[in-house]
């Protein structure tokens, strides 16, 4: 069984093309079970049409750099030469002529300029180097590798530090565009208090960013044997809203994170109206982000960091009260589940006072018990934990039953799935503070699923100033005088 393929194009220049490929099935092929076309088969046909279609693509656009737009005439060629370009269905070797400029428009000038190249400066299409970002986001640049090979045509599955270059390449593009969306979408940080709409019961009037901080081990031969990275999730509303966006960058800069809190914030629909929050686990570097948004803004303390340290606290003084006689059992429970309800309803002094009294009545107890002697550790860093965020505590039963937001846990989880994930924990790899902050921005594009609009950004185009010099020449008379 033999079937042939017949292919024609045409274009606005040239004549129309065509070309055949045939493909050869037997009986045998069916009798093994081989039905249909083949991913090899597939591949050479998806292969040669790319070739063909690459070709005379191509050929049409040197055709048109040639004609010169202000006089109708035709740049000269100055030589040919060949030039690979990597596409998602194999290598296109093309001719690739370079060109000087019209001699009766621009004459005496001998720079060149090559048509191929504009077309793809990086030698491979702009979907191949989407696809491998994407891939290579993902998993391991070598597992990449293979799938791409795997599946499409002209792929070597050896090269992996190919498609790690692609990836960061993208990842420095994507880093770019956000500068520039960074410069041109800027919000409005002046208050606007005297503008808010009288509407406290609703939902989305909140604009929630939980932050928290990454480490991601160094590579060798550095000062320290990690960074950190900041992972921010930026949602409006309370629990169960839309997932929000994202944005990830190593290193603490305040700078960097006012931007990219100002154009989360802007993603989300914020005009100036509305309450922002950031809930963090209390670090300073990330507190800063408080004072760098739009006022009136507040900071919360992440109820989840609190209850790790009041978990502990309880177990060790659930263990001593067996030990202490039934009147006394009673009481001592009823205390340390004090300062879990004073701290959740935001009574952070009463808590600490209480903190304070069972600290020096257990003091008078020790008598060399290890299980004190943890008790009052815990206490004491409780204690130390609450006085450096004392102005963070709310009241966070009041936020839980009006259904807002009381922890970071959507910044835990973004953690684990940007950074655990790929760099920390399932591939336990080293990266450069540069290298890893490009690989979070492919990742953090495709978690909020705009990679494709965030690469294709272009910044407005800004209107033309006249400049009017502000020198105004004397009368002659004037002057000799």
């Amino acid at each position: 069984m033999r079937w042939k393929i017949s292919i024609e194009g045409s274009d606005e220049i040239t004549r129309g093309h065509r070309f055949e490929l045939e493909i050869e099935k037997s009986l045998d092929d069916l009798a093994t079970g081989n039905l249909g076309l083949s991913i090899e088969e597939g591949k050479a046909i998806m292969a040669s049409l790319q070739l063909h279609i690459v070709e005379q693509q191509c050929a049409l656009y040197v055709l048109f750099r040639r004609h010169c737009q202000a006089c109708g005439g035709a740049r000269p060629i100055k030589d040919y030469s060949t030039r690979t370009i990597r596409t998602v269905y194999g290598a296109v070797t093309v001719e690739s002529p370079r060109l000087y400029p019209c001699r009766r428009c621009i004459p005496g000038v001998d720079f060149t300029i090559t048509p191929v190249s504009e077309l793809c400066p990086d030698r491979a299409t702009a979907e191949l180097m989407t696809l491998t970002a994407k891939l290579g986001a993902l998993m391991p640049y070598r597992a990449a590798a293979e799938v791409l090979a795997e599946f499409l045509p002209g792929q070597t599955p050896t090269r992996h530090t190919t498609l790690r270059h692609r990836t960061l390449a993208v990842g420095k593009r994507l880093e770019e565009k956000e500068e520039q969306r960074m410069f041109f979408e800027q919000v409005d940080t002046k208050e606007r208090r005297q503008r808010e709409l009288p509407l406290p019961e609703d939902p989305e009037r909140e604009f929630v960013l939980s932050i928290d901080t990454a480490h991601i081990p160094q590579i060798r031969g550095r000062e320290t044997r990690s960074f950190e990275a900041v992972i921010c999730h930026a949602s409006r509303g309370g629990v169960g809203s839309d997932r929000g966006v994202l944005f990830a960058f190593s290193g603490t800069s305040r700078r960097r994170m006012r931007a990219e809190g100002l154009l989360a914030l802007k993603r989300l629909g914020y005009e100036g109206k509305g309450d922002i929050t950031v809930i963090s686990d209390g670090e300073e570097c990330l507190k800063r982000l408080k004072s760098v948004l739009p006022q009136p803004a507040k900071h919360i303390l992440d109820w989840f960091h609190i209850a790790m340290k009041l978990r502990p606290i309880e177990q060790t003084a659930a263990w001593l009260a067996r030990r202490l006689p039934a009147d006394e059992q009673e009481e001592f429970l009823e205390d340390i589940a004090a300062v879990r309800w004073r701290l959740w309803n935001g009574q952070i002094d009463r808590a600490i006072d209480l903190i304070d009294r069972l600290f020096h009545d257990l003091k008078a107890d020790e008598q060399g018990s290890t299980a004190i002697v943890s008790l009052r550790g815990g206490l004491l860093n409780l204690r130390i934990y609450m006085e450096q965020n004392r102005g963070s505590i709310t009241n966070y039963g009041a936020r839980y039953r009006e259904g807002k937001r009381i922890a970071s846990t959507a910044a835990e989880a973004s953690v684990n799935n940007l950074v655990a994930r790929r760099m920390v924990k399932k591939q336990q790899m080293r990266w450069s503070e540069r290298g890893a902050n490009l690989l979070l921005q492919v990742r953090v594009a495709l978690a909020n699923g705009d990679l494709a609009e965030r690469l294709a950004y272009r910044p407005p185009v800004q209107p033309r100033q006249t400049i009017i010099s502000p020198f105004v020449p004397l009368p002659l008379f004037q002057r000799a005088a």
